[in-house]
């Protein structure tokens, strides 16, 4: 038997997860943060899936957070 590290095991979403990412997605954009820049829409995406599979679960708190963690990741890519 193998042993898995925590980010080897598989993940398991339901399509109500995948509902409360999508609202996330969706909340982004609706709080100012221009979602279809280069490079921003997956950065926004990678935060969302790693805010929600950390526990949060609330739509309007992965969107503000997600948009606050994609901006600081291309902030740091321009530097």
């Amino acid at each position: 038997m193998t042993n898995l590290q925590p980010a080897e095991i598989p993940m398991i979403l339901t399509p109500q997860d995948f509902s409360v990412m999508e609202q996330a997605m969706r909340g982004v954009g609706s709080i100012g943060i221009e979602s279809e820049r280069d490079g921003h829409r997956e950065a926004v995406g990678k935060a969302v899936i790693r805010l929600y599979t950390a526990g949060v679960t609330d739509p309007a708190k992965l969107a503000e957070a997600a948009g606050i963690m994609a901006a600081t990741r291309l902030l740091d890519r321009r530097r």
